[in-house]
């Protein structure tokens, strides 16, 4: 049986590359019975997707809303006559 460190452990390290199956076992049993490391699991894939952004092909990354971080061009030239006045 993993221990609680080494379980956390292997989750953080399946989230950089995937895991034997004898190891990916291990942690899902560990997982299915300690609902601490089962709560921190859910949590860093969580972070990971929100770092990460939308995957490609995904809905919110197929949406054709502008991106907030980027003004129109007729936002900028709106912006631009008001600086000048």
């Amino acid at each position: 049986m993993l221990s609680c460190a080494d379980a956390t452990r292997r989750v953080s390290e399946s989230l950089d590359h995937p895991l034997p199956l004898r190891t990916r076992i291990g942690l899902r049993l560990h997982l299915m019975m300690c609902s601490a490391c089962w709560r921190f699991s859910k949590q860093i894939r969580g972070l990971e997707r929100l770092l990460r952004g939308p995957r490609k092909g995904s809905e919110a990354a197929d949406s054709t809303e502008e991106d907030p971080q980027r003004l129109s061009p007729s936002k900028r030239e709106a912006i631009k006559r008001a600086l000048r006045r």
